[in-house]
């Protein structure tokens, strides 16, 4: 059955609110970095979002087991988008600064694309330049100046494995399409969020210690609980929903406003100036998005 119009309104709203809270990570998580190793922080927080979607689930009332057909390729699905999009992001994160981040993420639009193409899934020219739109505007909002070019990509390794990121989310949302619909966004995420932390964690803690904990003050502490629940946990609610209303492709789209967010709240919180290159780069970030809506809307008549 089609969604109603309010229903499928109220999922774009969850879904601004996901990315926002989930461009919030980066410049939080770079603090947190500064003394705690990748692996440990990504399988830790993973782990308490895990707890947290759970919670919900018992409070939502929702199915928690999962068949015994499922539990392989839920693994699997766990080990791409978890375990390596994570250890991925972290690693990424600690080698290169979050404004490139923020910009190679967004290539997990690109990927998403490709696989739907692959898929036999075609994107009409108004979405097409909806992308580009899309694009130039995140690369504006980083560079920061409207007449020089600013942008330092750091070094090569940390942005192929931005890349290997990106792809990673991008397969990730891709192959749970048909769990999502037959078992529900939430509990395949909640799942592939434990799994994936439990699997990563014992590899942490191979060349890590939980005494790096005691290095965290209370506001690194804050820190790291706040990427755990917010830009993982609520986030992850507002994604679940997102992909039960919207469909993949219409989901990936949002994508495109986890810089914006990043760049807003390290000028909120973390001192960076937020000037007019950052405010027109918003901007074309919402166009972009908006096209690219317009021309799904037209183009699928059916959930994807």
């Amino acid at each position: 059955m089609r969604p109603t119009a309010s229903r499928t309104w109220t999922a774009d709203a969850l879904m601004f609110g996901a990315v926002m809270l989930m461009g919030s990570s980066y410049p939080f998580a770079k603090e947190v970095l500064a003394v705690m190793s990748p692996l440990l922080y990504g399988a830790s927080r993973y782990l308490v979002a895990s707890l947290f979607l759970f919670a919900m689930m018992v409070l939502m009332r929702r199915p928690l087991a999962l068949p015994r057909r499922d539990w392989v390729p839920i693994i699997l699905l766990s080990l791409i988008g978890v375990s390596l999009f994570q250890a991925c992001w972290g690693l990424a994160m600690v080698r290169s600064a979050p404004s490139l981040g923020s910009i190679v993420m967004t290539t997990t639009t690109a990927f998403s694309a490709i696989l739907a193409w692959l898929g036999g899934r075609r994107l009409p020219a108004l979405g097409w330049s909806g992308i580009v739109i899309a694009f130039a505007g995140v690369v504006l909002v980083v560079n920061n100046s409207l007449t020089v070019l600013t942008l330092s990509f750091g070094s090569l390794d940390g942005t192929l494995i931005w890349m290997l990121s990106a792809f990673a989310w991008a397969l990730y949302v891709d192959r749970c399409a048909p769990y999502n619909l037959r078992l529900g966004a939430l509990r395949v995420m909640a799942w592939t969020t434990l799994v994936g932390s439990l699997v990563l964690l014992p590899i942490a803690l191979a060349f890590d210690s939980l005494s790096e904990f005691a290095r965290l003050d209370d506001r690194l502490l804050g820190f790291w609980l706040y990427t755990a629940i917010f830009p993982v946990g609520v986030a992850f609610l507002g994604i679940s929903a997102g992909l039960e209303r919207l469909g993949v492709s219409r989901v990936m789209v949002y994508m495109y406003l986890i810089p914006v967010a990043g760049v807003g709240l390290s000028a909120a919180f973390f001192g960076d100036p937020l000037t007019a290159a950052r405010v027109l780069g918003g901007l074309a970030v919402l166009l972009g998005v908006i096209l690219t809506r317009v021309a799904l809307d037209r183009a699928a008549r059916v959930p994807v």
